[in-house]
């Protein structure tokens, strides 16, 4: 979404706050209302939300390379855009994939410490293995706090009440469980049985 940006994050995260707020977060077509208000809140999770976006397409791209749909018609049409007008298997991958995909992206964001009001999860701050005679030191990844920012960002777009909204809900959610550990892998296709035609 934004790989149009010539500025590395840092660079173009300070560019972000230079212009302010209110501007840039006017200037990106597509944004729910709410989405709007997080931007303005949160302008340095943005970016962020671009590259995990870009990541969603990316890998659905990937994933669909060799099939007749590839995810090609996605560049606009993500969590900044226009939805897809039909509910179908492809798009139930695209939003679970894009929700995946920012979930991840701010996960790390937060781990390297390129946002504010985040960082690493420290719930495994100090844990030992006894028998392998190791202990954890390291900054884990916050995915909780990045699935929940995906959740509120995410799932912002989805305003009206009716069927479709909750089939993108549940298709968001689908992609999130899928980042998160401990978690069964077994997402093969259960988000694909969910669509309105």
């Amino acid at each position: 979404m934004f790989s149009h940006l010539p500025l590395p994050p840092h660079r173009a995260l300070s560019s972000v706050v230079a212009l302010g707020a209110n501007i840039i977060c006017n200037k990106i077509p597509g944004l729910a209302p709410r989405q709007r208000t997080l931007c303005q809140s949160r302008p340095d999770a943005i970016i962020v939300i671009g590259e995990g976006a870009q990541l969603g397409i990316n890998e659905c791209q990937y994933q669909f390379r060799y099939g007749r749909w590839n995810c090609s018609a996605l560049g606009e049409r993500t969590v900044f855009g226009q939805e897809l007008r039909v509910g179908s298997r492809e798009a139930a991958f695209t939003y679970a994939i894009t929700a995946a995909g920012v979930a991840h992206s701010v996960t790390t964001a937060c781990s390297q410490g390129n946002l504010s009001q985040c960082g690493c999860d420290w719930e495994k701050q100090g844990y030992q293995d006894q028998e392998e005679g190791w202990k954890w030191g390291g900054c884990s990844a916050n995915i909780k706090y990045g699935v929940e920012f995906s959740i509120r960002f995410v799932d912002a777009r989805e305003i009206k009440k009716n069927a479709r909204r909750l089939m993108n809900l549940h298709n968001n959610e689908a992609g999130r469980k899928y980042v998160q550990p401990r978690q069964p892998r077994t997402y093969t296709s259960s988000f694909f049985t969910c669509g309105i035609i």
